[in-house]
């Protein structure tokens, strides 16, 4: 029978632990036992990779079958029987756990005053070397201690090999401590299983066994792209994300959209005391391959929660001083200014990385009150969405509103020949924040601090969802300019709350696709370089370009 034939035929059923279960063509006995809620347990098997057994964690016994065989690596068949969990496989399964035990960091998994210890002593995750579970950041998630207790594990009899292994803690983004690893080369697979580059493998032998590069290189040397899956799927704390890791464990976890560029990855980013802690990929990683870059995976919190952020509303004073300010006496300085010119005289400097909603108002505002002159910067191009016009038009603009502050060159700046205003709206400071013709300088949300969508390379509106609160009183973009263009008081101006905008976005969805996408390769942010926030970026930037004169993320 064919492949095809094969995987159309009607579920055949196996009995699995006196149950009887169906199954598919091409399932193991691990994927029908966790489909049908039987747990076996595993170290090495995950869903989302392809099975190697190597663990042996997984074993069971098949009637007719000498001696005990992997779970995940042996294909179901009709009318098989299937014992999961006798009294000699538990038994064998505590003898492989003890041997994996006996070169990992060990004594606080089989401690007899365990838990009277950690609810006591509050937990050291900021010691360099992890020598036991009250030291190491992963030891609530750990696979192995949820193992231990489910076996009912109380003492190792083999003697304790510590492998003594250097912390690897050279490379940008991640730190590496393989003296917790128990080598079951999640991460080997997960590389070349999602990403196909085989960036990192297993090298030497015996005990010396370990994780690394060829040759022993730094990652930041190699192919590696630090994307952190291998991180996701580590079952112990061998491989942590520098940036967040001493923060402990997220006050919450907030499913979004990562908006730095036009692939819109679904990310969870995780917030404690308000603020990004970090960001993970979605916790299933089995329904595709996961592409995720190291800006939205790693660069979130060092980006977002800078000191340097705008946080409150500042207007220029007619004695030239600029002051901090509350949003209505802000919305009225600005709108008093606006109000003195003409349609044509006022143009708008737009931002792709702002949502669909703050686009759309920012269009709006644009069609209302300055006659259509919205214009995008792309790799120092100017770009006129959904209508023709040169960049002759800023000729005569005299008022320029601008919230991408940062991406406006001196050569730029130059065509406004006739320019007397400029208003920011924008989430860090910029040099063109100190021109004595700005007005005012307006603060805006970022994408965690913000409900939302946003318009993908895959033709999908995606969501995006507040996970952190703002610093000071920014708020979203859009809403700035509902404030700006409502005091206007245009009755053409009818955009009044974020639910209007959405209406009009289903009714002119143009005005979102004419604006030109933010490509996967490109390391700003609002005008800003990322690298000149997050330090490990900039290492990380820096070195690919001197070894290989590109940057691909």
């Amino acid at each position: 029978m064919e492949l095809a034939e094969k995987k159309d035929v009607v579920a055949k059923t196996m009995i699995i632990n006196g149950k009887t279960v169906s199954f598919s063509y091409g399932e193991t006995i691990l994927d029908v036992a966790r489909r049908s809620g039987i747990y076996i347990p595993t170290l090495c098997a995950r869903a989302d990779l392809p099975s190697t057994g190597s663990c042996r964690l997984c074993i069971v016994k098949v009637e007719g079958v000498r001696g005990y065989v992997t779970s995940c690596t042996t294909p179901a068949t009709p009318n098989m029987i299937v014992t999961t969990n006798s009294d000699e496989i538990e038994k064998l399964r505590r003898g492989i756990l003890e041997l994996i035990l006996s070169e990992h960091p060990s004594a606080c998994l089989v401690c007899p005053i365990r838990e009277t210890c950690e609810q006591f002593n509050a937990p050291s995750s900021k010691t360099g070397r992890v020598t036991g579970c009250n030291m190491c950041p992963n030891r609530n998630i750990c696979e192995l201690r949820q193992l231990v207790e489910y076996l009912g594990l109380k003492e190792i009899r083999y003697p304790f090999f510590y492998k003594d292994f250097p912390i690897e803690r050279d490379d940008p983004f991640m730190d590496r401590d393989y003296n917790l690893c128990i080598l079951c080369g999640r991460c080997i697979r997960i590389c070349e299983e999602n990403l196909g580059i085989s960036a990192i493998s297993f090298i030497r032998r015996g005990h010396d066994t370990k994780v690394g590069t060829s040759f022993e290189k730094l990652h930041v040397d190699g192919n590696c792209v630090f994307c952190m899956h291998c991180v996701d799927v580590c079952p112990t704390g061998a491989l942590s994300v520098r940036g967040s890791k001493w923060y402990g464990y997220p006050d919450s976890e907030t499913p979004t959209t990562c908006i730095l560029c036009e692939q819109g990855c679904e990310l969870v980013i995780d917030t404690k005391w308000n603020k990004v802690m970090g960001a993970h990929p979605v916790r299933d990683m089995s329904i595709g391959k996961r592409e995720y870059c190291v800006k939205g995976r790693c660069c979130l919190p060092t980006l977002f929660n800078n000191p340097d952020r705008l946080k409150y509303p500042a207007i220029r004073r007619d004695d030239g001083k600029i002051i901090y300010t509350d949003w209505d006496n802000a919305i009225k300085h600005v709108s008093d200014i606006l109000s003195n010119y003409s349609p044509t005289e006022i143009a708008v400097l737009s931002s792709r990385h702002l949502t669909d909603e703050s686009i759309y108002a920012l269009n709006e505002f644009a069609r209302i009150y300055a006659e259509s002159n919205i214009f995008y910067l792309a790799d120092d191009e100017i770009i006129f969405p959904n209508i023709e016009k040169s960049d002759e038009i800023f000729k005569d603009i005299k008022i320029l509103y601008v919230a991408e502050a940062n991406s406006l060159t001196n050569d730029t700046v130059e065509k406004f020949g006739a320019l007397e205003n400029i208003i920011i709206q924008d989430i860090y400071p910029s040099p063109l924040s100190t021109s004595n013709k700005v007005c005012a300088v307006l603060p805006a949300m970022v994408f965690t601090e913000m409900n939302g969508t946003k318009s993908c390379a895959d033709n999908r509106r995606k969501p995006v969802t507040k996970a952190a609160e703002p610093p000071g009183n920014a708020i979203p973009d859009w809403q700035i300019t509902v404030k700006i263009g409502n005091a206007l008081n245009s009755p053409d101006f009818k955009i009044k709350d974020f639910r209007s905008i959405q209406n009009h976005i289903q009714m002119h969805p143009w005005t979102i696709t004419a604006v030109p996408m933010v490509p996967k390769d490109a390391s700003t942010y609002r005008g800003f370089h990322i690298a000149d926030f997050v330090p490990d970026f900039k290492v990380f930037i820096e070195r690919r370009l001197q070894l290989k004169g590109e940057v691909h993320f």
